[in-house]
């Protein structure tokens, strides 16, 4: 079930062109834990939505830091969806933390550290009888080293998945031209940082970076389509926008306010408290979100699908992420048309672009804006404040 929803998210009804087999791969790659981290902001995203008292919220889960963020603002009810369930496996054993869990130092010790051997021992005894079949099965399974999954938390956990893995490679390309990444953390005065900042011009100025640029595959371990990677090229060679997405993630926001940055140079968090973290993680708000925790309901489908499951006038807020870049028009018109049956008068829709422009305003998706209409300062404002620097546009959209 799990291929044949991402088969059918990332076929876009063409033949058997290259771009259609890239397709294929892509649709077999994404199967596995491609994500052990969201890179969306979860703070930009609520303050963009303001949601308001005992909110119903549909978000595509991911790895489901957002999903238990959103915990933060008190909403009745989040649907976390999502194609992959092995993201779904990851978000129920965090849910299956904040039940088990009474304290926040032990809630940090396995999922944010992440890196401690006894970890293992905590799974398999406290963890483990929370958790439904399919999720009990997962983290059971074992890699192709024969290790079982749970062990990823007791050696970092964000070192893994297939970006964590892609991160890794990026930190050899990086020591081959002499970056030091420890230095991209420090103040923006800092020589050593100056420095490292022209090695990364440096890098990928080089044709190597240019080759590997030119190779849909690399992509694949950032989980990015072959056709997010056509929007990602429209706004320049891939090489230069890479290069601009990475000297925003880690020249843009002062480090010690950019978790983000720190996933980016050193695959972990700065440590346990209030700063630097995703919410989810901070502990001035677990004893809210552990309270509030069951108002998660994960659901393994289409988001289009979910939506026309769900009652008129249900849902105040929607968050697609950037699930619109892999989607043919007619797709996303059915999903703007089960948003607009689902959602209240003041229901609130985002989502991010890897290039700069909203799919809405494409010719083919024209009528939608008799309907919706984007906000253009709350957009602008979402971008500005979302320190992952991943994407080339956020959108908020509001009925007309």
């Amino acid at each position: 079930m799990s291929t044949q929803l991402i088969a059918e998210a990332v076929f876009n009804q063409r033949g058997t062109d290259e771009t259609s087999i890239w397709d294929r791969v892509f649709a077999i790659w994404f199967r596995r834990l491609v994500y052990a981290q969201i890179w969306e902001d979860p703070e930009a995203d609520l303050a963009a939505l303001e949601l308001p008292a005992h909110a119903r919220v549909v978000t595509i889960s991911s790895a489901g830091c957002n999903a238990l963020s959103y915990l933060t603002a008190m909403p009745q009810q989040i649907y976390a969806v999502d194609l992959n369930e092995v993201h779904l496996a990851l978000l129920n054993l965090k849910i299956a933390g904040l039940r088990a869990f009474t304290d926040y130092d032990t809630y940090w010790r396995f999922f944010g550290a992440a890196n401690l051997p006894e970890n293992a021992a905590l799974y398999r005894s406290t963890l483990r009888p929370l958790l439904d079949a399919a999720t009990r099965d997962y983290w059971d399974a074992r890699d192709l080293t024969g290790r079982p999954h749970y062990r990823y938390f007791c050696d970092g956990f964000h070192r893994h998945g297939t970006l964590g893995r892609f991160i890794g490679f990026g930190h050899v390309l990086a020591r081959l031209f002499g970056i030091d990444l420890q230095a991209l953390l420090r103040g923006k005065d800092d020589p050593a940082r100056k420095q490292a900042l022209a090695r990364i011009d440096t890098m990928f100025a080089s044709r190597l970076a240019r080759l590997l640029a030119k190779s849909p595959a690399l992509l694949f371990s950032l989980g990015i389509p072959p056709r997010q990677r056509a929007l990602l090229t429209a706004d320049g060679p891939l090489d230069e926008v890479l290069r601009a997405r990475v000297l925003r993630l880690v020249d843009h926001f002062p480090a010690e306010e950019n978790y983000f940055a720190w996933q980016a140079l050193q695959r972990r968090y700065a440590g346990p408290g209030n700063r630097c973290l995703p919410p989810y993680l901070q502990q001035r708000h677990y004893d809210r979100i552990r309270a509030q925790a069951q108002s998660i309901t994960p659901v393994h489908a289409n988001v289009r699908a979910l939506l026309e499951a769900l009652p008129t006038r249900h849902v105040d807020a929607v968050i697609l992420l950037d699930s619109q870049d892999w989607m043919a028009p007619q797709e996303i018109r059915s999903l703007w048309n089960a948003i607009d049956r689902t959602g209240t008068d003041g229901v609130r829709v985002i989502f991010r672009t890897a290039g700069h422009g909203s799919p809405l305003e494409e010719p083919d998706l024209a009528p939608l804006q008799k309907t919706w209409q984007r906000d253009a300062e709350r957009s602008d404002l979402g971008f500005a404040n979302d320190r992952s620097g991943t994407y080339g546009g956020f959108h908020l959209y509001r009925r007309r």
